[in-house]
């Protein structure tokens, strides 16, 4: 069981490197359409009719896989004041109610959110012509990463060693409030 959680736990860091890598390869390539828009347009006087368009797509999809599989609990932006000075058992439960809350309601947007991205094949981007539910597929990847996210954090807090997922060290304890 625990050669399992290990083979398991470096293929999900080897996901999140690779997910690092594309992002980091996505923005590269954001910056430099920006540019060749930029220079055609000012420079040489023939504006990229897609450029922009394909910026946008780059980031929308950016920002989702980036959210899905890269940034982690502790990097984004929380509430804390309160969290952070709890014992361990009632940050164990807050935790616990807050991953049921979340998996819950994501999960039962879930269908809707997929339906209204499959509605969207109706629809094509101005310049590329791409499908638009290829264009948001990403928003669904996201929902659902969001859902196996909450209950992976559920399912470890009800491990035995549930006390390192809610142990706050010292220097995640500063915040606004000090």
């Amino acid at each position: 069981m625990i050669a399992r959680e290990r083979g398991l736990g470096r293929l999900l860091k080897l996901g999140r490197k690779a997910a690092e890598a594309a992002s980091t390869a996505a923005f590269a390539a954001m910056f430099l359409l920006f540019i060749a828009g930029v220079l055609m347009r000012y420079v040489f006087g023939q504006p990229l009719q897609w450029s922009d368009e394909l910026i946008t797509v780059i980031f929308i999809w950016i920002v989702f896989l980036t959210e899905a599989f890269v940034i982690n609990e502790r990097e984004q932006i929380t509430f804390d004041a309160f969290y952070d000075v709890m014992g361990p058992r009632a940050r164990r439960i807050v935790s616990a109610i807050a991953s049921l809350a979340i998996a819950g309601l994501f999960l039962v947007a879930l269908p809707t959110i997929v339906d209204y991205v499959r509605f969207l094949y109706r629809e094509r981007t101005s310049a590329l012509q791409w499908r638009l539910d290829i264009v948001y597929a990403c928003f669904a990847v996201y929902w659902a990463a969001v859902i196996v996210r909450a209950l992976a954090k559920l399912v470890r807090l009800c491990r035995p060693d549930w006390r390192a997922e809610v142990a706050v060290a010292a220097d995640q304890r500063a915040n606004l409030l000090g």
